[in-house]
């Protein structure tokens, strides 16, 4: 859409950077109101963790704002120079995005493009969400059409990448895709083609981030999971939720550790210098009209103040090589002093004589409001834990997936409390149940496509033999057991895989324990009977002894039984 410059303000010296739109699109109505509402929407947006908007103009027909500037780096760029973050700098990377992202969406800005290449990582480690060229206003008709792709697809939302509505549940869906990149060294989504990345976007599973970086914590890799849902309802909820959830993710590792916590405000606590705003009230607009070549720009809002840019020498002499006036000719701009950002028009009250029937009803709304407001509170540690132990003891899995949200919320919400271990077991209950369910599916040939680990394909490997064989199978499963557990820690989803072969053994040890004992007797009373017929009828004896060698000789429990037939069909026979 266009070019950033850095620049300098002429009569102040502030450094800047200077963004124009694109001359082959300034003509376009279309690409017009999109950079217009680009300037609108940062007018709403006054935060430490969003880059600043200083002012806008236009000169010789071509469209600019100048905006604040970040010395520094994106993250896109640390990225291709070959660093990788710990999880620890990518917490706090993401505690700081969030209260950004909370002070847009609180204000009814999604930015849509959330990547690495927008987030800039200053020289003094504070990280700035730029680039709200794309962002779409709740509410408001937009500039980009339903069913069109906007974005960049290796970090995009699936309904963002399918062309369906977007909300503040993608840009946490793309955040969380940044997290995946900054920890594994590349997206959770890679492809040749753009077609490729969105057919994988919206129909695979990505691999656990634990499978490209060993120490990421599990509760980590549960956030990134959560944010990477292809359902929005299924992600966390909010920024809000999502960096008190870091946060106290820090917290508790700090404290299991013993190590130093890296502090950081709480997201959900007032902005130092930005007032809360319940009324995002009636800003004022901006409109640029094209106009005949040769008069003054008319159409910009009324100039507060004016101040002079100038851009480096090289884009200078880009700009005589064009034709333009000489540099440094001052444009017609309109400056935002800082007093004009995340403001709300005030609304005139006018009094009026209330009536005892509108106190009344005045009152009883607001005991209707306090009776709501009640019952939306966040339920208690007792109320939650409460709630999941009642499910737990009703025996049933189904019944602890049920009340799979309430758990995440505690383990959120509370991680400093005792029975956060008893309910991390229910929650490795859970996930083993899922793992399990996509072992079954990709024995029948339902799902898959994912690469495996070696220890998961051993099990698919077993678990396909006991359909067949369940000897076999059975077999299969004790070696495997047999060559993972060793005695050496293993964690994530090998240690989970693991984990399942030995409740797979242990079902069929007991299943086949039961019933061995009413085979082998059946075994042993048909021997009996072949050693019998030995004299009487021979070459039927001979068939049983046979029978019974193709039928158990592979059969540990049946080893005495199978020693006799062959023992039986070595002596001669005897004629009757």
């Amino acid at each position: 859409m266009g070019t950033v410059f850095e620049a300098v303000n002429i009569e102040t010296d502030e450094p800047a950077a200077v963004k124009l739109l694109a001359p082959a699109l300034a003509g376009d109505g279309g690409f017009r109101e999109r950079f217009q509402a680009e300037i609108e929407t940062l007018r709403k947006l006054k935060h430490p963790n969003i880059v600043r908007i200083f002012g806008f103009g236009q000169e010789h027909g071509n469209i600019f704002y100048a905006m604040e500037l970040v010395p520094g780096s994106s993250l896109e760029e640390e990225l291709r120079n070959g660093r990788r973050f710990d999880w620890r700098e990518v917490a706090q990377i993401g505690v700081q995005i969030c209260r950004a992202l909370r002070h847009a969406h609180d204000r009814g800005v999604i930015h849509r493009d959330i990547k690495p290449a927008n987030l800039l990582l200053a020289e003094d480690g504070h990280v700035m969400l730029s680039d709200f060229g794309i962002a779409r206003l709740f509410g408001a008709s937009g500039n980009t059409a339903a069913g069109t792709m906007v974005g960049t697809v290796e970090y995009m939302a699936p309904e963002q990448a399918g062309g369906g509505p977007v909300g503040p549940h993608s840009d946490l869906c793309s955040l969380g895709a940044v997290f995946y990149a900054l920890l594994a060294g590349r997206p959770p989504f890679v492809g040749r083609t753009i077609p490729e990345i969105v057919e994988k976007r919206q129909s695979t599973e990505p691999q656990p981030v634990g499978r490209f970086v060993a120490d990421v914590p599990a509760e980590f890799e549960r956030i990134i999971a959560e944010l990477l849902q292809k359902d929005p309802a299924k992600r966390i909820s909010s920024a809000t939720v999502l960096g008190r959830r870091l946060e106290a993710m820090q917290h508790a590792l700090a404290t299991e550790t013993g190590a130093p916590e890296v502090g950081a405000p709480e997201v959900g606590a007032p902005e130092v210098g930005a007032p809360e705003i319940t009324d995002e009230g009636n800003l004022p607009t901006t409109q640029i009209m094209d106009q005949p070549p040769g008069e003054p720009d008319q159409g910009l809002l009324e100039t507060k103040g004016t101040s002079s840019f100038v851009v480096s020498d090289e884009a200078a002499e880009t700009e005589s090589e064009a034709g333009d006036d000489e540099p440094g000719t001052a444009a017609n701009f309109t400056t935002i002093g800082e007093h004009e950002l995340d403001v709300s028009e005030p609304q005139t009250i006018r009094s009026r004589i209330v009536t005892p029937q509108t106190a009344l009803l005045a009152v009883a709304l607001m005991a209707v409001g306090f009776y709501a407001w009640y019952l939306l509170q966040p339920p208690s540690a007792d109320r939650l834990y409460e709630e999941i132990t009642a499910a737990a003891k009703a025996g049933s899995i189904n019944e602890l997936l049920r009340v799979d949200d309430r758990i995440d919320e505690f383990l959120g919400r509370f991680p400093g409390d005792s029975r956060c271990d008893g309910l991390h077991q229910y929650k490795e209950e859970i996930e083993l149940h899922r793992l399990e369910r996509k072992f079954e599916r990709r024995a029948r040939g339902l799902a898959g496509g994912e690469e495996l680990l070696p220890i998961e394909h051993d099990y698919l490997e077993a678990l396909n033999y006991l359909h067949l064989d369940t000897e076999r199978g059975r077999a299969k499963l004790r070696a495997l057991v047999d060559l993972y557990d060793h005695g050496h820690e293993i964690s994530g989803p090998a240690s989970r895989c693991l984990e399942l072969a030995r409740r797979r053994l242990g079902q069929l040890d007991e299943q086949i324990g039961a019933g061995i004992v009413s085979r082998l007797a059946n075994v042993e009373k048909i021997m009996d009977q072949a050693d019998g017929l030995m004299k009487t009828d021979p070459q039927r004896a001979r068939k049983m002894y046979n029978a019974v060698l193709e039928l158990y000789g592979e059969k540990p429990w049946a080893a005495e039984a199978v020693r006799r037939a062959r023992e039986a069909l070595s002596r001669p026979a005897t004629a009757p």
